[in-house]
């Protein structure tokens, strides 16, 4: 194969990055699905958490997301939006203006063969991904979002896509393949939203670290997660990933865009805050978890990144997730 040859077919990856022979195990589109979704207002949602990503799509209605991990973020949602965002990051999507008592609920999943009423004032299409790195990925870089007004032409790829997939359920009848074809159009929506994070990257937005390239770095992140309470150390998670300690720490600074401890601290807290939730841990019971020497370090830590005491937090947002209880 010529040089040219291998620039094309590296630039047919469903990565569409430079570099993608390094991450072409890590970005498979295998049982990808689709789903319609629509609400009232008002409402206050989330998507279904798990070890996979999501690509959000607005066709109709306004709404908002608000997300804690890699930072606290809001992003207003309007029509023609489309976000990519990872089922490990906690997050909540409400309409506008929010209502605080609301409790949380999923959003209905609606056959992708059968189409939103007119009456809805939401109407959304949704991508599901089972893949644990490419959602640790959107977890580590965070929500990637798009709009007509800040990535025209990316934009109105995906949503060009998006009508195949209508062609292909919506009163076609047709079966052959549609598996394959469903797949193609994933990785056609992958390719234009990586683009568009590569594209802000060139501009000098220096906010969006990139997509993450190093199986070294994910195999330890993903080590941490699986147990997230251990007393990690940068030797043992370079010792993970294979790599020595120097190495490790600068290739996990150039592709996440924090220093190793910086984002497992911030991974640490954000799974105890959301623990705090549903089980009812004293502050200083969480400050012990998070790896905190004193529950007033624990305190400082937590306002800075949240912007309330755990005590406010926690108070504030009980009410929102009574159904991520047991039983709820």
């Amino acid at each position: 194969m010529t040089g040219r040859e291998k620039a094309e077919a590296a630039s047919l990856h469903p990565a569409g990055i430079v570099g993608a022979s390094e991450v072409r195990a890590d970005v498979r589109m295998d049982g990808v699905y689709f789903f319609r979704s629509s609400a009232d207002y008002p409402f206050s949602k989330k998507l279904e958490a798990g070890d996979f990503s999501y690509c959000f799509m607005v066709r109709r209605g306004e709404l908002r997301l608000t997300i804690d991990f890699p930072e606290p973020r809001v992003i207003d949602l309007k029509p023609g939006s489309i976000v990519g965002v990872s089922g490990l990051a906690p997050h909540r999507i409400h309409s506008v203006p929010d209502k605080d008592a609301m409790p949380v609920d999923c959003f209905e999943r609606i056959p992708i063969t059968e189409e939103v009423g007119p009456e809805k004032d939401v109407e959304l299409l949704l991508g599901v991904v089972p893949s644990e790195n490419i959602a640790l990925t959107n977890l580590i870089i965070g929500p990637l979002y798009l709009s007509p007004e800040t990535s025209p032409e990316f934009t109105r790829r995906i949503w060009k896509a998006a009508e195949l997939l209508d062609e292909e359920f919506i009163g076609a009848g047709l079966e052959y393949g549609q598996a394959i074809i469903v797949r193609r159009i994933a990785e056609i929506i992958l390719i234009n939203m990586t683009r568009s994070l590569l594209a802000a990257r060139e501009e000098g937005d220096a906010q969006e670290p990139g997509p993450i390239k190093n199986r070294g770095v994910i195999t330890a992140i993903r080590a941490f997660l699986d147990d997230p309470l251990e007393d990690w150390s940068i030797d043992r998670l370079a010792r993970h990933a294979g790599m020595s300690r120097t190495k490790f720490a600068e290739d996990f600074r150039r592709v996440v865009g924090r220093t190793p401890m910086q984002t497992l601290a911030r991974l640490r807290l954000t799974l105890v805050t959301r623990k705090m939730l549903v089980e009812d841990l004293s502050v200083e019971e969480a400050a012990d978890m998070a790896g905190y020497s004193s529950a007033a370090a624990f305190i400082r830590a937590f306002s800075r990144e949240y912007g309330a005491t755990p005590h406010q937090w926690r108070r504030a947002h009980t009410s929102r997730t009574e159904t991520d209880r047991p039983g709820g």
